[in-house]
């Protein structure tokens, strides 16, 4: 594939350019000859200083930190997108096509944003000097923000195949925060660099991590029961007809859930299962198979839970995805998770189908979910 090809011709060459451009820059300008001259080490002693019997160098004081003015910190200054091969991907065990389609889609988003911040640079230029700044009409303003508003989801495209740490991109939205805010300054202090809540329902840690509601826990005396009653009792208190799609790698979790789902898994439910994100992606994308709820594994291969999550909301996918997870329960992640997307998690241990309870435990989680979904009134 021509496309492909490109892609590893442009990975192999930029290491190659680096080397050759950190070499320049090392050797240049004499820098060598005069590390290694005979007054090597001179112009570090004449401005070192002495503290309580040490010599200490400039060097191991800290620069005082300056505050960088809008214009250098924005619009004068460019933002080079990250070289590929340094490219930090979000995707668990991409495939090759996978690789090649996101370092593809990182530079042509990240030349886009290039032509707008060419675009955008001198507007903003003017608009920071008190001298030449002006009150924009509606017209211009809308204008503006239409292109600024296409600009921010070409970038959210790049939100579950690449890092949100990558310094291009987090420079990029950087700029597009004090671009909006510029053009429209009433919305200035809204963005902060916070991470955007979810318009749909708030986070709260019970909820997200599907734990029982008080008043609502099991009974001492249902407790007392065979766990064969106790988990059929559980089965029945869930909304019939559904269909699950299950993602995890590890065989044994699919082949537990598959044999246990007639007679006590969810036994109204259909279970597909997958090992694959793509085989997943591609039942929905090119099948068009319809799941109500999705219970995926974060780190599978084929890009992962994260991935899986991105893609299919930014497809419209309006159903119940669930994490399920060997992490443990933490605010931090939970929070990230449900911003993400995804709409509860379960921590299970490794090894958690070997047990008896976790049939009963996982549908009281479901059970959970649908109370609080039907409680809070949740779209989904």
């Amino acid at each position: 594939m021509k496309w492909m090809a490109v892609l590893l011709v442009l990975c192999a060459a930029f290491p190659c350019m680096a080397q050759k451009n950190l070499a320049k820059e090392a050797l240049g300008k004499g820098a060598l000859t005069e590390a290694l001259g005979k007054n090597a080490g001179r112009n570090l002693l004449r401005s070192a200083r002495v503290v309580q019997g040490k010599i200490l160098l400039n060097g191991a004081r800290r620069p005082a930190r300056r505050a960088v003015p809008p214009l250098e910190q924005y619009v004068l200054k460019s933002v080079a997108p990250t070289p590929l091969y340094k490219l930090p991907l979000l995707l668990y065990e991409p495939s090759q096509r996978q690789q090649a389609e996101a370092m593809l889609l990182y530079m042509q988003v990240m030349d886009e944003f290039k032509d707008f911040k060419a675009d955008m640079d001198p507007f903003l230029y003017y608009q920071a000097k008190p001298s030449e700044s002006r009150v924009l009409p509606n017209s211009e303003r809308a204008t503006l923000m239409q292109k600024i508003s296409h600009m921010n989801a070409r970038l959210a495209t790049l939100s579950y195949v690449v890092s949100p740490n990558d310094p291009a991109l987090k420079a990029a939205h950087e700029y597009m925060v004090y671009a909006t805010e510029t053009v429209s300054p009433v919305l200035r202090g809204m963005f902060g660099g916070k991470q955007v809540t979810r318009p749909d329902r708030t986070f709260k840690q019970e909820e997200f991590f599907l734990h029982t509601p008080k008043g609502r826990e099991e009974s001492a005396l249902a407790s007392l029961l065979p766990g064969s009653v106790r988990t059929r009792q559980v089965a029945r208190t869930l909304p019939p007809g559904l269909t699950m799609a299950v993602l995890n790698d590890r065989e044994s979790v699919l082949k537990k859930m598959q044999e246990l789902n007639a007679t006590v898994f969810c036994p109204e439910w259909k279970i597909y299962t997958y090992t694959n994100t793509e085989d997943l992606l591609g039942e929905i994308r090119r099948h068009n198979v319809k799941f109500d709820v999705i219970l995926t594994d974060i780190i599978v291969p084929g890009g992962g839970g994260y991935y899986l999550t991105a893609a299919l909301r930014d497809q419209g996918f309006n159903g119940v995805i669930l994490a399920a997870t060997a992490y443990q329960e933490d605010e931090k992640l939970g929070l990230g998770l449900f911003n993400k997307g995804f709409d509860g998690m379960f921590s299970l241990p490794q090894g958690f189908e070997e047990g008896k309870d976790w049939p009963r435990e996982l549908m009281k989680g479901f059970q959970n979910y649908f109370y609080y979904r039907d409680l809070n009134g949740w779209k989904r």
